[in-house]
């Protein structure tokens, strides 16, 4: 009875056996597949990853372009505003004095200067060397008796305080800027008196002036 019952029990434990081993391997399949999930999942976040971070540059570098563009097109705008905006240098000075709508600034001394365009930069002072375009009138008729256009266009430099120019000029372009245009209206005591400067300006004539500094240093 003993020996039956034990070939009973091996045969139960190696009926036993086979359905241990394949839900053994079910296990380790489930577990392949788990882990190919996560393999899976890891090489699809690369990817997505890949995929933003190129996205990402290549639109960083269209914004870049486009920005480029705009600012070359921004540039060459500006270049072709500042070439439209030079005036070209008259081959001669106008006959009579252009009309100026702004009241004068009066000086004490009768000097009267009207800032017709204003320049930039640093304003001229005693001692500056001022280069300048200049175009002047008789007051009395209007009639212009001397202009640097006339002469070529070639600026007239002076150095302001050294007693080089009449006393109207040293006077009335303190202040005045480079790429500035002033009107001067000045009174025969600062300008040639009583004598004048024959034969173009009587004795005792008032000049009008209108001088643009081209550079100040």
């Amino acid at each position: 009875m003993t020996q039956t019952a034990k070939g009973e029990s091996n045969l139960a434990q190696k009926r036993g056996r086979p359905g241990q081993r394949q839900q053994e391997r079910s296990m380790r399949h489930i577990r392949r597949l788990r882990r190919q999930r996560i393999i899976i999942s890891i090489f699809s976040v690369i990817l997505l990853g890949t995929a933003l971070g190129v996205g990402f540059w290549q639109y960083q570098s269209y914004t870049s372009a486009q920005a480029a563009a705009a600012t070359k097109l921004q540039n060459q705008h500006a270049t072709a505003t500042a070439f439209a905006s030079i005036t070209p240098t008259p081959s001669a000075g106008p006959a009579t004095p252009p009309p100026v709508t702004a009241a004068p600034v009066k000086l004490p001394d009768g000097l009267q200067y009207i800032d017709i365009k204003t320049g930039t930069g640093p304003a001229a002072q005693t001692g500056s060397a001022v280069s300048v375009q200049y175009t002047g009138w008789l007051q009395s008729n209007g009639k212009k008796f001397d202009s640097s256009y006339d002469h070529g266009g070639q600026p007239f430099s002076v150095t302001l305080g050294q007693g080089q120019v009449i006393p109207g000029w040293e006077e009335g372009l303190v202040g005045i800027q480079a790429g500035g245009t002033r009107r001067l209206i000045i009174p025969a005591a600062l300008g040639y008196g009583a004598a004048g400067s024959p034969p173009a300006i009587p004795a005792n004539a008032v000049l009008i002036f209108d001088v643009t500094a081209v550079s100040i240093q």
